[in-house]
């Protein structure tokens, strides 16, 4: 056969590299028109865009089908149920969104930063081109998502829960995943850097994954009781 046919199509090659896609970056205009959150009516099928919102949204707001893009976001939604939200092309900087309830959001080219996630429900929720850094998602439930080019960066997710989420280029770096659980979860290109693993649930539930080598001698000890392998004593160094 000629060499031309046995060459692979670089489109192919790309295909498979094993490295994660980046994400896509939002598009917002520089000058944005303040509004405070407390000032909007937040109603079903409500849309939001070209603002920058402060302040904070009201207790108890419940909104379904919300659309909010062309964004920056510096307010508390902390509690808020936004189910089905769709946010696009945003920046969100120190915000709170301890405990808000994002069931079924579909959320696309954002950069979130320092900002607060505690116990944030993203379950079933659609995540395309975010980068996260240095945010809080401790107690964070992500089960059932779907998350596609998406970068962790310096981001607490202690006892977060992924189970079930589809991962596909995905990158976790310098993050704190103790006790967090990937259970039934599904990767494609997804890599963890530097991030503490102890406690994982079930450190078996990172099939597939690719990690640093001097990341993986530092978890050997993991994998070995996950495998139910254990240490072996030189009776010689007993003695």
């Amino acid at each position: 056969m000629p060499a031309a046919r046995r060459s692979r199509h670089p489109a192919s090659a790309a295909f498979d590299d094993p490295t994660p896609r980046p994400p896509g970056v939002p598009t917002i205009a520089e000058e944005l028109p303040a509004r405070r959150l407390d000032e909007i009516e937040l109603a079903d099928e409500a849309r939001i865009e070209h603002v920058e919102l402060t302040g904070a949204l009201p207790t108890g707001t419940d909104a379904r089908g919300t659309t909010i893009e062309d964004a920056r976001i510096r307010g508390s939604l902390a509690g808020a149920k936004l189910h089905d939200l769709h946010l696009h092309d945003a920046q969100l900087t120190g915000a709170d969104l301890a405990n808000i309830d994002l069931q079924g959001a579909h959320l696309s080219r954002l950069t979130i930063a320092n900002c607060r996630m505690t116990g944030a429900q993203l379950i079933e929720t659609t995540l395309i081109d975010l980068t996260l850094t240095d945010c809080r998602l401790d107690f964070a439930v992500l089960s059932l998502a779907r998350l596609d080019r998406v970068v962790f960066r310096g981001c607490d997710l202690q006892e977060a829960s992924l189970d079930q989420a589809q991962l596909r280029d995905v990158r976790f770096e310098s993050c704190d995943l103790r006790r967090a659980t990937f259970g039934q979860s599904r990767h494609q290109r997804v890599q963890l850097h530097d991030c503490r693993l102890e406690g994982l649930r079930a450190i078996s539930d990172l099939k597939g994954t690719a990690m640093p080598f001097p990341d993986i001698v530092d978890q050997a000890q993991a994998f070995a009781a996950a495998l139910g392998i254990s240490v072996a004593v030189d009776p010689e160094d007993h003695a």
